[in-house]
């Protein structure tokens, strides 16, 4: 007899501790999707930094912010997942005193870029990134450039370079995130993730309002990312956020994910790796990687420059974002990577 109250009161406990934590789960995700139909409220056009500008490209105005000498060669960067154009922090400034021209740009849904009016739902594939990186560039010079592109940049840039060889003269990809498997392998794409949440923008949008776009999270999601978490610091955090006020910024987001959690490189020529090594032997590539990364482990570099017959750099002591882990190192590996195409 006493067995059984002892197991019935341990399921009563169990029912309430579930019943409180089904609670305080509707409690969070009902705050923040008050707090973001307050917060996400802003224009592009208000929220956006005032030293940047809009250019053309296909069914968006691509935002882009630009550094050092006009007549110098250009060097265009492109973001990885939840950064934007002002997250390079140090490396524009670094690159335009060594007489670069440089071209950073928001991919949507990050940053400040804006959908064209009447556009929904964006193409959020890597070849469709691609072709609007090569439009915004076409728009901005008509020399060809070198790219760098680091963690889901690097997807659209590498691809672009495959696409246009001619526009793009040296691509640098760094912790570049390609969808390989952890020792490197391409096994080939494949469809993401359907069904219930990620079919419903509704599902998703509240999903990303209560994770991604949480602002007291921020500082929690991006050390995921590094080795060296003093490196998340307020100022940091600061402009990783910026981007938190533009209006439906969650949703585009939710959108985003849908496609990177697996269709991101349906369509895409770099995930063939014939293709890849055959577009690697007469190009111009770098490879800069944190040792410690464990997003894109460095595995992957090893087989990344087996396949394109490229030696990477890897840098030791950081993770997956070394241009805020250890800005000097990584500056001296990008000038030495690009020291022989400018």
């Amino acid at each position: 007899m006493r067995r059984l109250r002892t197991l019935r009161f341990l399921l009563r406990s169990i029912g309430v501790l579930s019943a409180a934590l089904v609670a305080i789960v509707v409690a969070w995700v009902g705050a923040n999707q008050v707090r973001a139909s307050v917060v996400e409220v802003e224009p592009e056009q208000v929220a956006a930094p005032p030293d940047g500008r809009w250019v053309e490209a296909g069914d968006v105005l691509m935002f882009v912010r630009e550094w050092g000498p006009r007549d110098g060669p250009v060097i265009v960067l492109t973001h990885g997942t939840g950064a934007w154009s002002g997250t390079w922090f140090d490396t524009p400034g670094f690159l335009g005193a060594r007489g670069w021209r440089v071209i950073a740009v928001d991919l949507p849904p990050f940053g400040f870029t804006r959908v064209r009016s009447g556009a929904t739902l964006l193409d959020y594939r890597r070849a469709s990134q691609a072709r609007r990186l090569l439009l915004a560039v076409q728009a901005l010079t008509s020399r060809p450039v070198v790219m760098m592109g680091h963690s889901f940049g690097a997807g659209p840039a590498l691809e672009a370079a495959m696409l246009e060889p001619d526009r793009v003269r040296a691509l640098v990809l760094v912790d570049p995130a390609l969808g390989l498997g952890p020792r490197g392998e391409m096994g080939g794409c494949h469809p993401g993730p359907s069904g219930w949440p990620m079919d419903s923008r509704t599902a998703r949008t509240a999903i990303v309002r209560s994770t991604a776009t949480v602002p007291a999270l921020t500082g929690v999601l991006l050390r995921q990312f590094v080795h060296r978490p003093e490196a998340v610091t307020p100022d940091r955090l600061a402009q990783y956020r910026r981007p938190f006020v533009r209006r439906d910024f969650s949703a585009r987001l939710g959108d985003w994910a849908a496609t990177f959690a697996g269709a991101d490189c349906l369509g895409a020529r770099s995930t063939d790796p014939v293709a890849l090594s055959a577009w690697a032997h007469g190009a111009r590539l770098a490879l800069i990687w944190g040792a410690e990364d464990t997003i894109t482990p460095p595995a992957q570099g090893v087989a990344l420059g087996r396949l394109t017959g490229t030696t990477p750099v890897f840098i030791p002591g950081v993770g997956h974002i070394p241009h805020i882990e250890d800005p000097a190192r990584f500056q001296a590996a990008l000038a030495a990577a690009i020291a022989v195409v400018q």
